[in-house]
């Protein structure tokens, strides 16, 4: 099964304005991770779609390959829905945040064999949690059933007591799920928990959730205080 890979990237980010285009020791945040995608040997294709100019223009001095698509978007599904229509609906497509820049290889892996499986519309990844990260808001938690079937997201800790899983953001959508996944209206609980996937689980979309390691990767950039540690953590692996 061909695996193409879309990473929706927007400017305007109320946490960490600008923040695709946030420098990582001399290179724009939204390269690392169009880099990483390009780099993988799972992966046939790579796009970075969005609705800025000089975030184009960052993919396209590197080498890659970007899409200027409608600022009137408002979630990364419709985005990449954009990129797939113009390519033509083949195969499955995989939906890389492009918050974050250094995603461990394993991932990918994980998430296109998990495709392959042919079990689930879509699929995402989890994580163990680590302890402070239970009750923040800047990462999701997932909840699932026996079968590895998504039930539930939030910014709260989810389940009650535990364990918690952190949700990590890669969507893999078989053919046909991404155009079906992205015409479905909003929901209560997306707009309840701002959580897109939200509209999925409600819509009754057939969600399965693969548990992984943390991986050797720093994480996502949601912050400040995260943007400095992928910095430290990039420069360490450089050296």
């Amino acid at each position: 099964m061909k695996v193409s890979v879309i990473i929706p990237a927007r400017k305007g980010s109320t946490r960490l304005p600008n923040k695709p285009l946030a420098d990582i020791n001399g290179t724009p945040m939204i390269v690392h991770t169009w880099r990483a995608a390009v780099a993988h040997p799972e992966v046939d294709r790579v796009c970075v779609a969005t609705d800025d100019a000089a975030i184009a223009e960052a993919i396209h001095a590197a080498g890659g390959e970007a899409m200027m698509t409608a600022a009137t978007h408002t979630t990364g599904t419709d985005r990449c829905l954009e990129v797939w229509k113009h390519w033509g609906d083949e195969g499955a497509v995989v939906n890389l945040q492009g918050d974050e820049p250094f995603p461990a290889p394993e991932h990918l892996s994980a998430l296109c064999a998990a495709l392959r499986e042919n079990r689930w519309e879509v699929v995402s990844l989890m994580r163990p949690c680590q302890p402070e990260e239970a009750v923040s808001p800047h990462r999701v938690k997932a909840a699932i059933n026996a079968q590895g079937r998504a039930l539930y997201f939030s910014r709260s800790p989810i389940p009650s007591g535990g364990p918690f899983h952190i949700h990590l953001g890669l969507y893999g959508f078989a053919p046909g799920a991404l155009a079906r996944c992205a015409n479905l209206p909003q929901g209560v609980l997306e707009a309840s928990e701002k959580l897109e996937q939200l509209r999925w689980l409600e819509a009754g979309v057939n969600m399965g959730m693969v548990t992984v390691e943390e991986g050797r990767s720093p994480g996502s950039v949601d912050t400040e205080a995260d943007l400095k540690k992928v910095r430290a953590w990039h420069r360490s692996t450089e050296g």
